[in-house]
């Protein structure tokens, strides 16, 4: 089912009242009808293998309408013109959500006001969309999290690092040299940033501050990077030496390879080839997992912004 007369037919035989979780699945024209107003106890809606043609302003995700939602999940879906569907841009978008998690989609932009409809601190996810820049408006949201992984982004603005309350960055395979060099404030609450399968060889000085700070957990997780190339030679013997030229500028820790601080950078630096993400890699939102439910073909793979 697919159009909204199909799609309002088959939903007419529910119980609006008691339905608290909705999939839709593997629709390829999906519009979805005004009755989806009617379904006031949803907490948790999820999209999985569709093509969204028509989510409007009738059947917007409104506090009104629908009070207890917590979670927005699009998996594999794709919207009109690659930008969010009016439904989830309602000036009454439910400040109780606090999940919204996009991964596989056509997503390429952000519309500038987001930050004045969705809730501050959500947990983000935008991975493998189809986002070219770090949106001014993710910073300005504020989330408790932010991956972005996967998405063609070249270049990472410093207010990234520097986001009031959050604790966990996500910017694994993106085809990224370098973080930003003049992060000034580093956000007091970041414990983690997730930077696997990056082309990135060197820390700037400001990345001491989250090794000083460390709890048990290595704050960087950056297997499959040069730098852990870099590092994994070093201590072999192979190597004695970043291959990146020192500067004065770069990280005073992560950067030096002497024996007596080898051991510092292995605490701060996670180079393992495998993480404690459903994916095991840098994949935040469990795809393998959903696919698995949810496919009924195999899925196509990846596109990944760097190989």
């Amino acid at each position: 089912m697919s159009d909204a007369t199909e799609v309002d037919e088959k939903w007419s035989e529910f119980d609006s009242f008691t339905v608290v979780q909705m999939l839709i699945r593997h629709c390829p024209a999906l519009e979805v009808p005004a009755r989806f107003s009617d379904f006031h106890s949803l907490r948790g809606i999820k999209v999985y293998n569709s093509t969204i043609v028509d989510w409007g302003e009738s059947a917007a995700l409104t506090s009104t309408n629908h009070p207890t939602l917590l979670s927005l999940f699009l998996i594999r879906v794709n919207m009109t013109d690659g930008v969010l569907s009016a439904g989830f841009l309602s000036a009454d978008f439910p400040p109780t959500v606090y999940d919204v998690e996009f991964c596989v989609t056509n997503l390429r932009e952000l519309p500038d006001d987001l930050d004045t409809k969705w809730a501050q601190n959500l947990l983000l996810q935008f991975e493998y969309s189809q986002l070219t820049v770090v949106d001014p408006v993710l910073i300005r949201l504020g989330p408790g999290y932010l991956a972005l992984t996967g998405n063609p982004i070249t270049e990472l603005p410093p207010d990234i690092f520097e986001i009031d309350n959050t604790y966990l960055i996500g910017i694994s395979d993106m085809d990224i040299h370098e973080l930003p060099r003049n992060v000034t404030k580093l956000s007091a609450t970041l414990a983690w940033v997730f930077m696997r399968e990056t082309n990135v060889s060197f820390f700037w000085d400001w990345a001491d501050e989250l090794v000083e700070r460390m709890n048990p957990s290595s704050p960087w997780i950056a297997g499959y990077s040069p730098y852990c190339e870099d590092l994994a030679k070093i201590e072999n013997g192979t190597a004695t030496a970043f291959s990146v030229t020192l500067s004065p500028e770069y990280s005073q820790t992560l950067m030096d390879p002497s024996a007596k601080n080898i051991e510092v950078i292995g605490t701060a630096v996670n180079c393992k080839a495998t993480t404690r993400l459903p994916s095991g890699g840098g994949v935040f939102h469990p795809l393998f997992y959903e696919d698995s439910i949810n496919a009924i073909s195999t899925p196509p793979a990846l596109l990944r912004p760097i190989n």
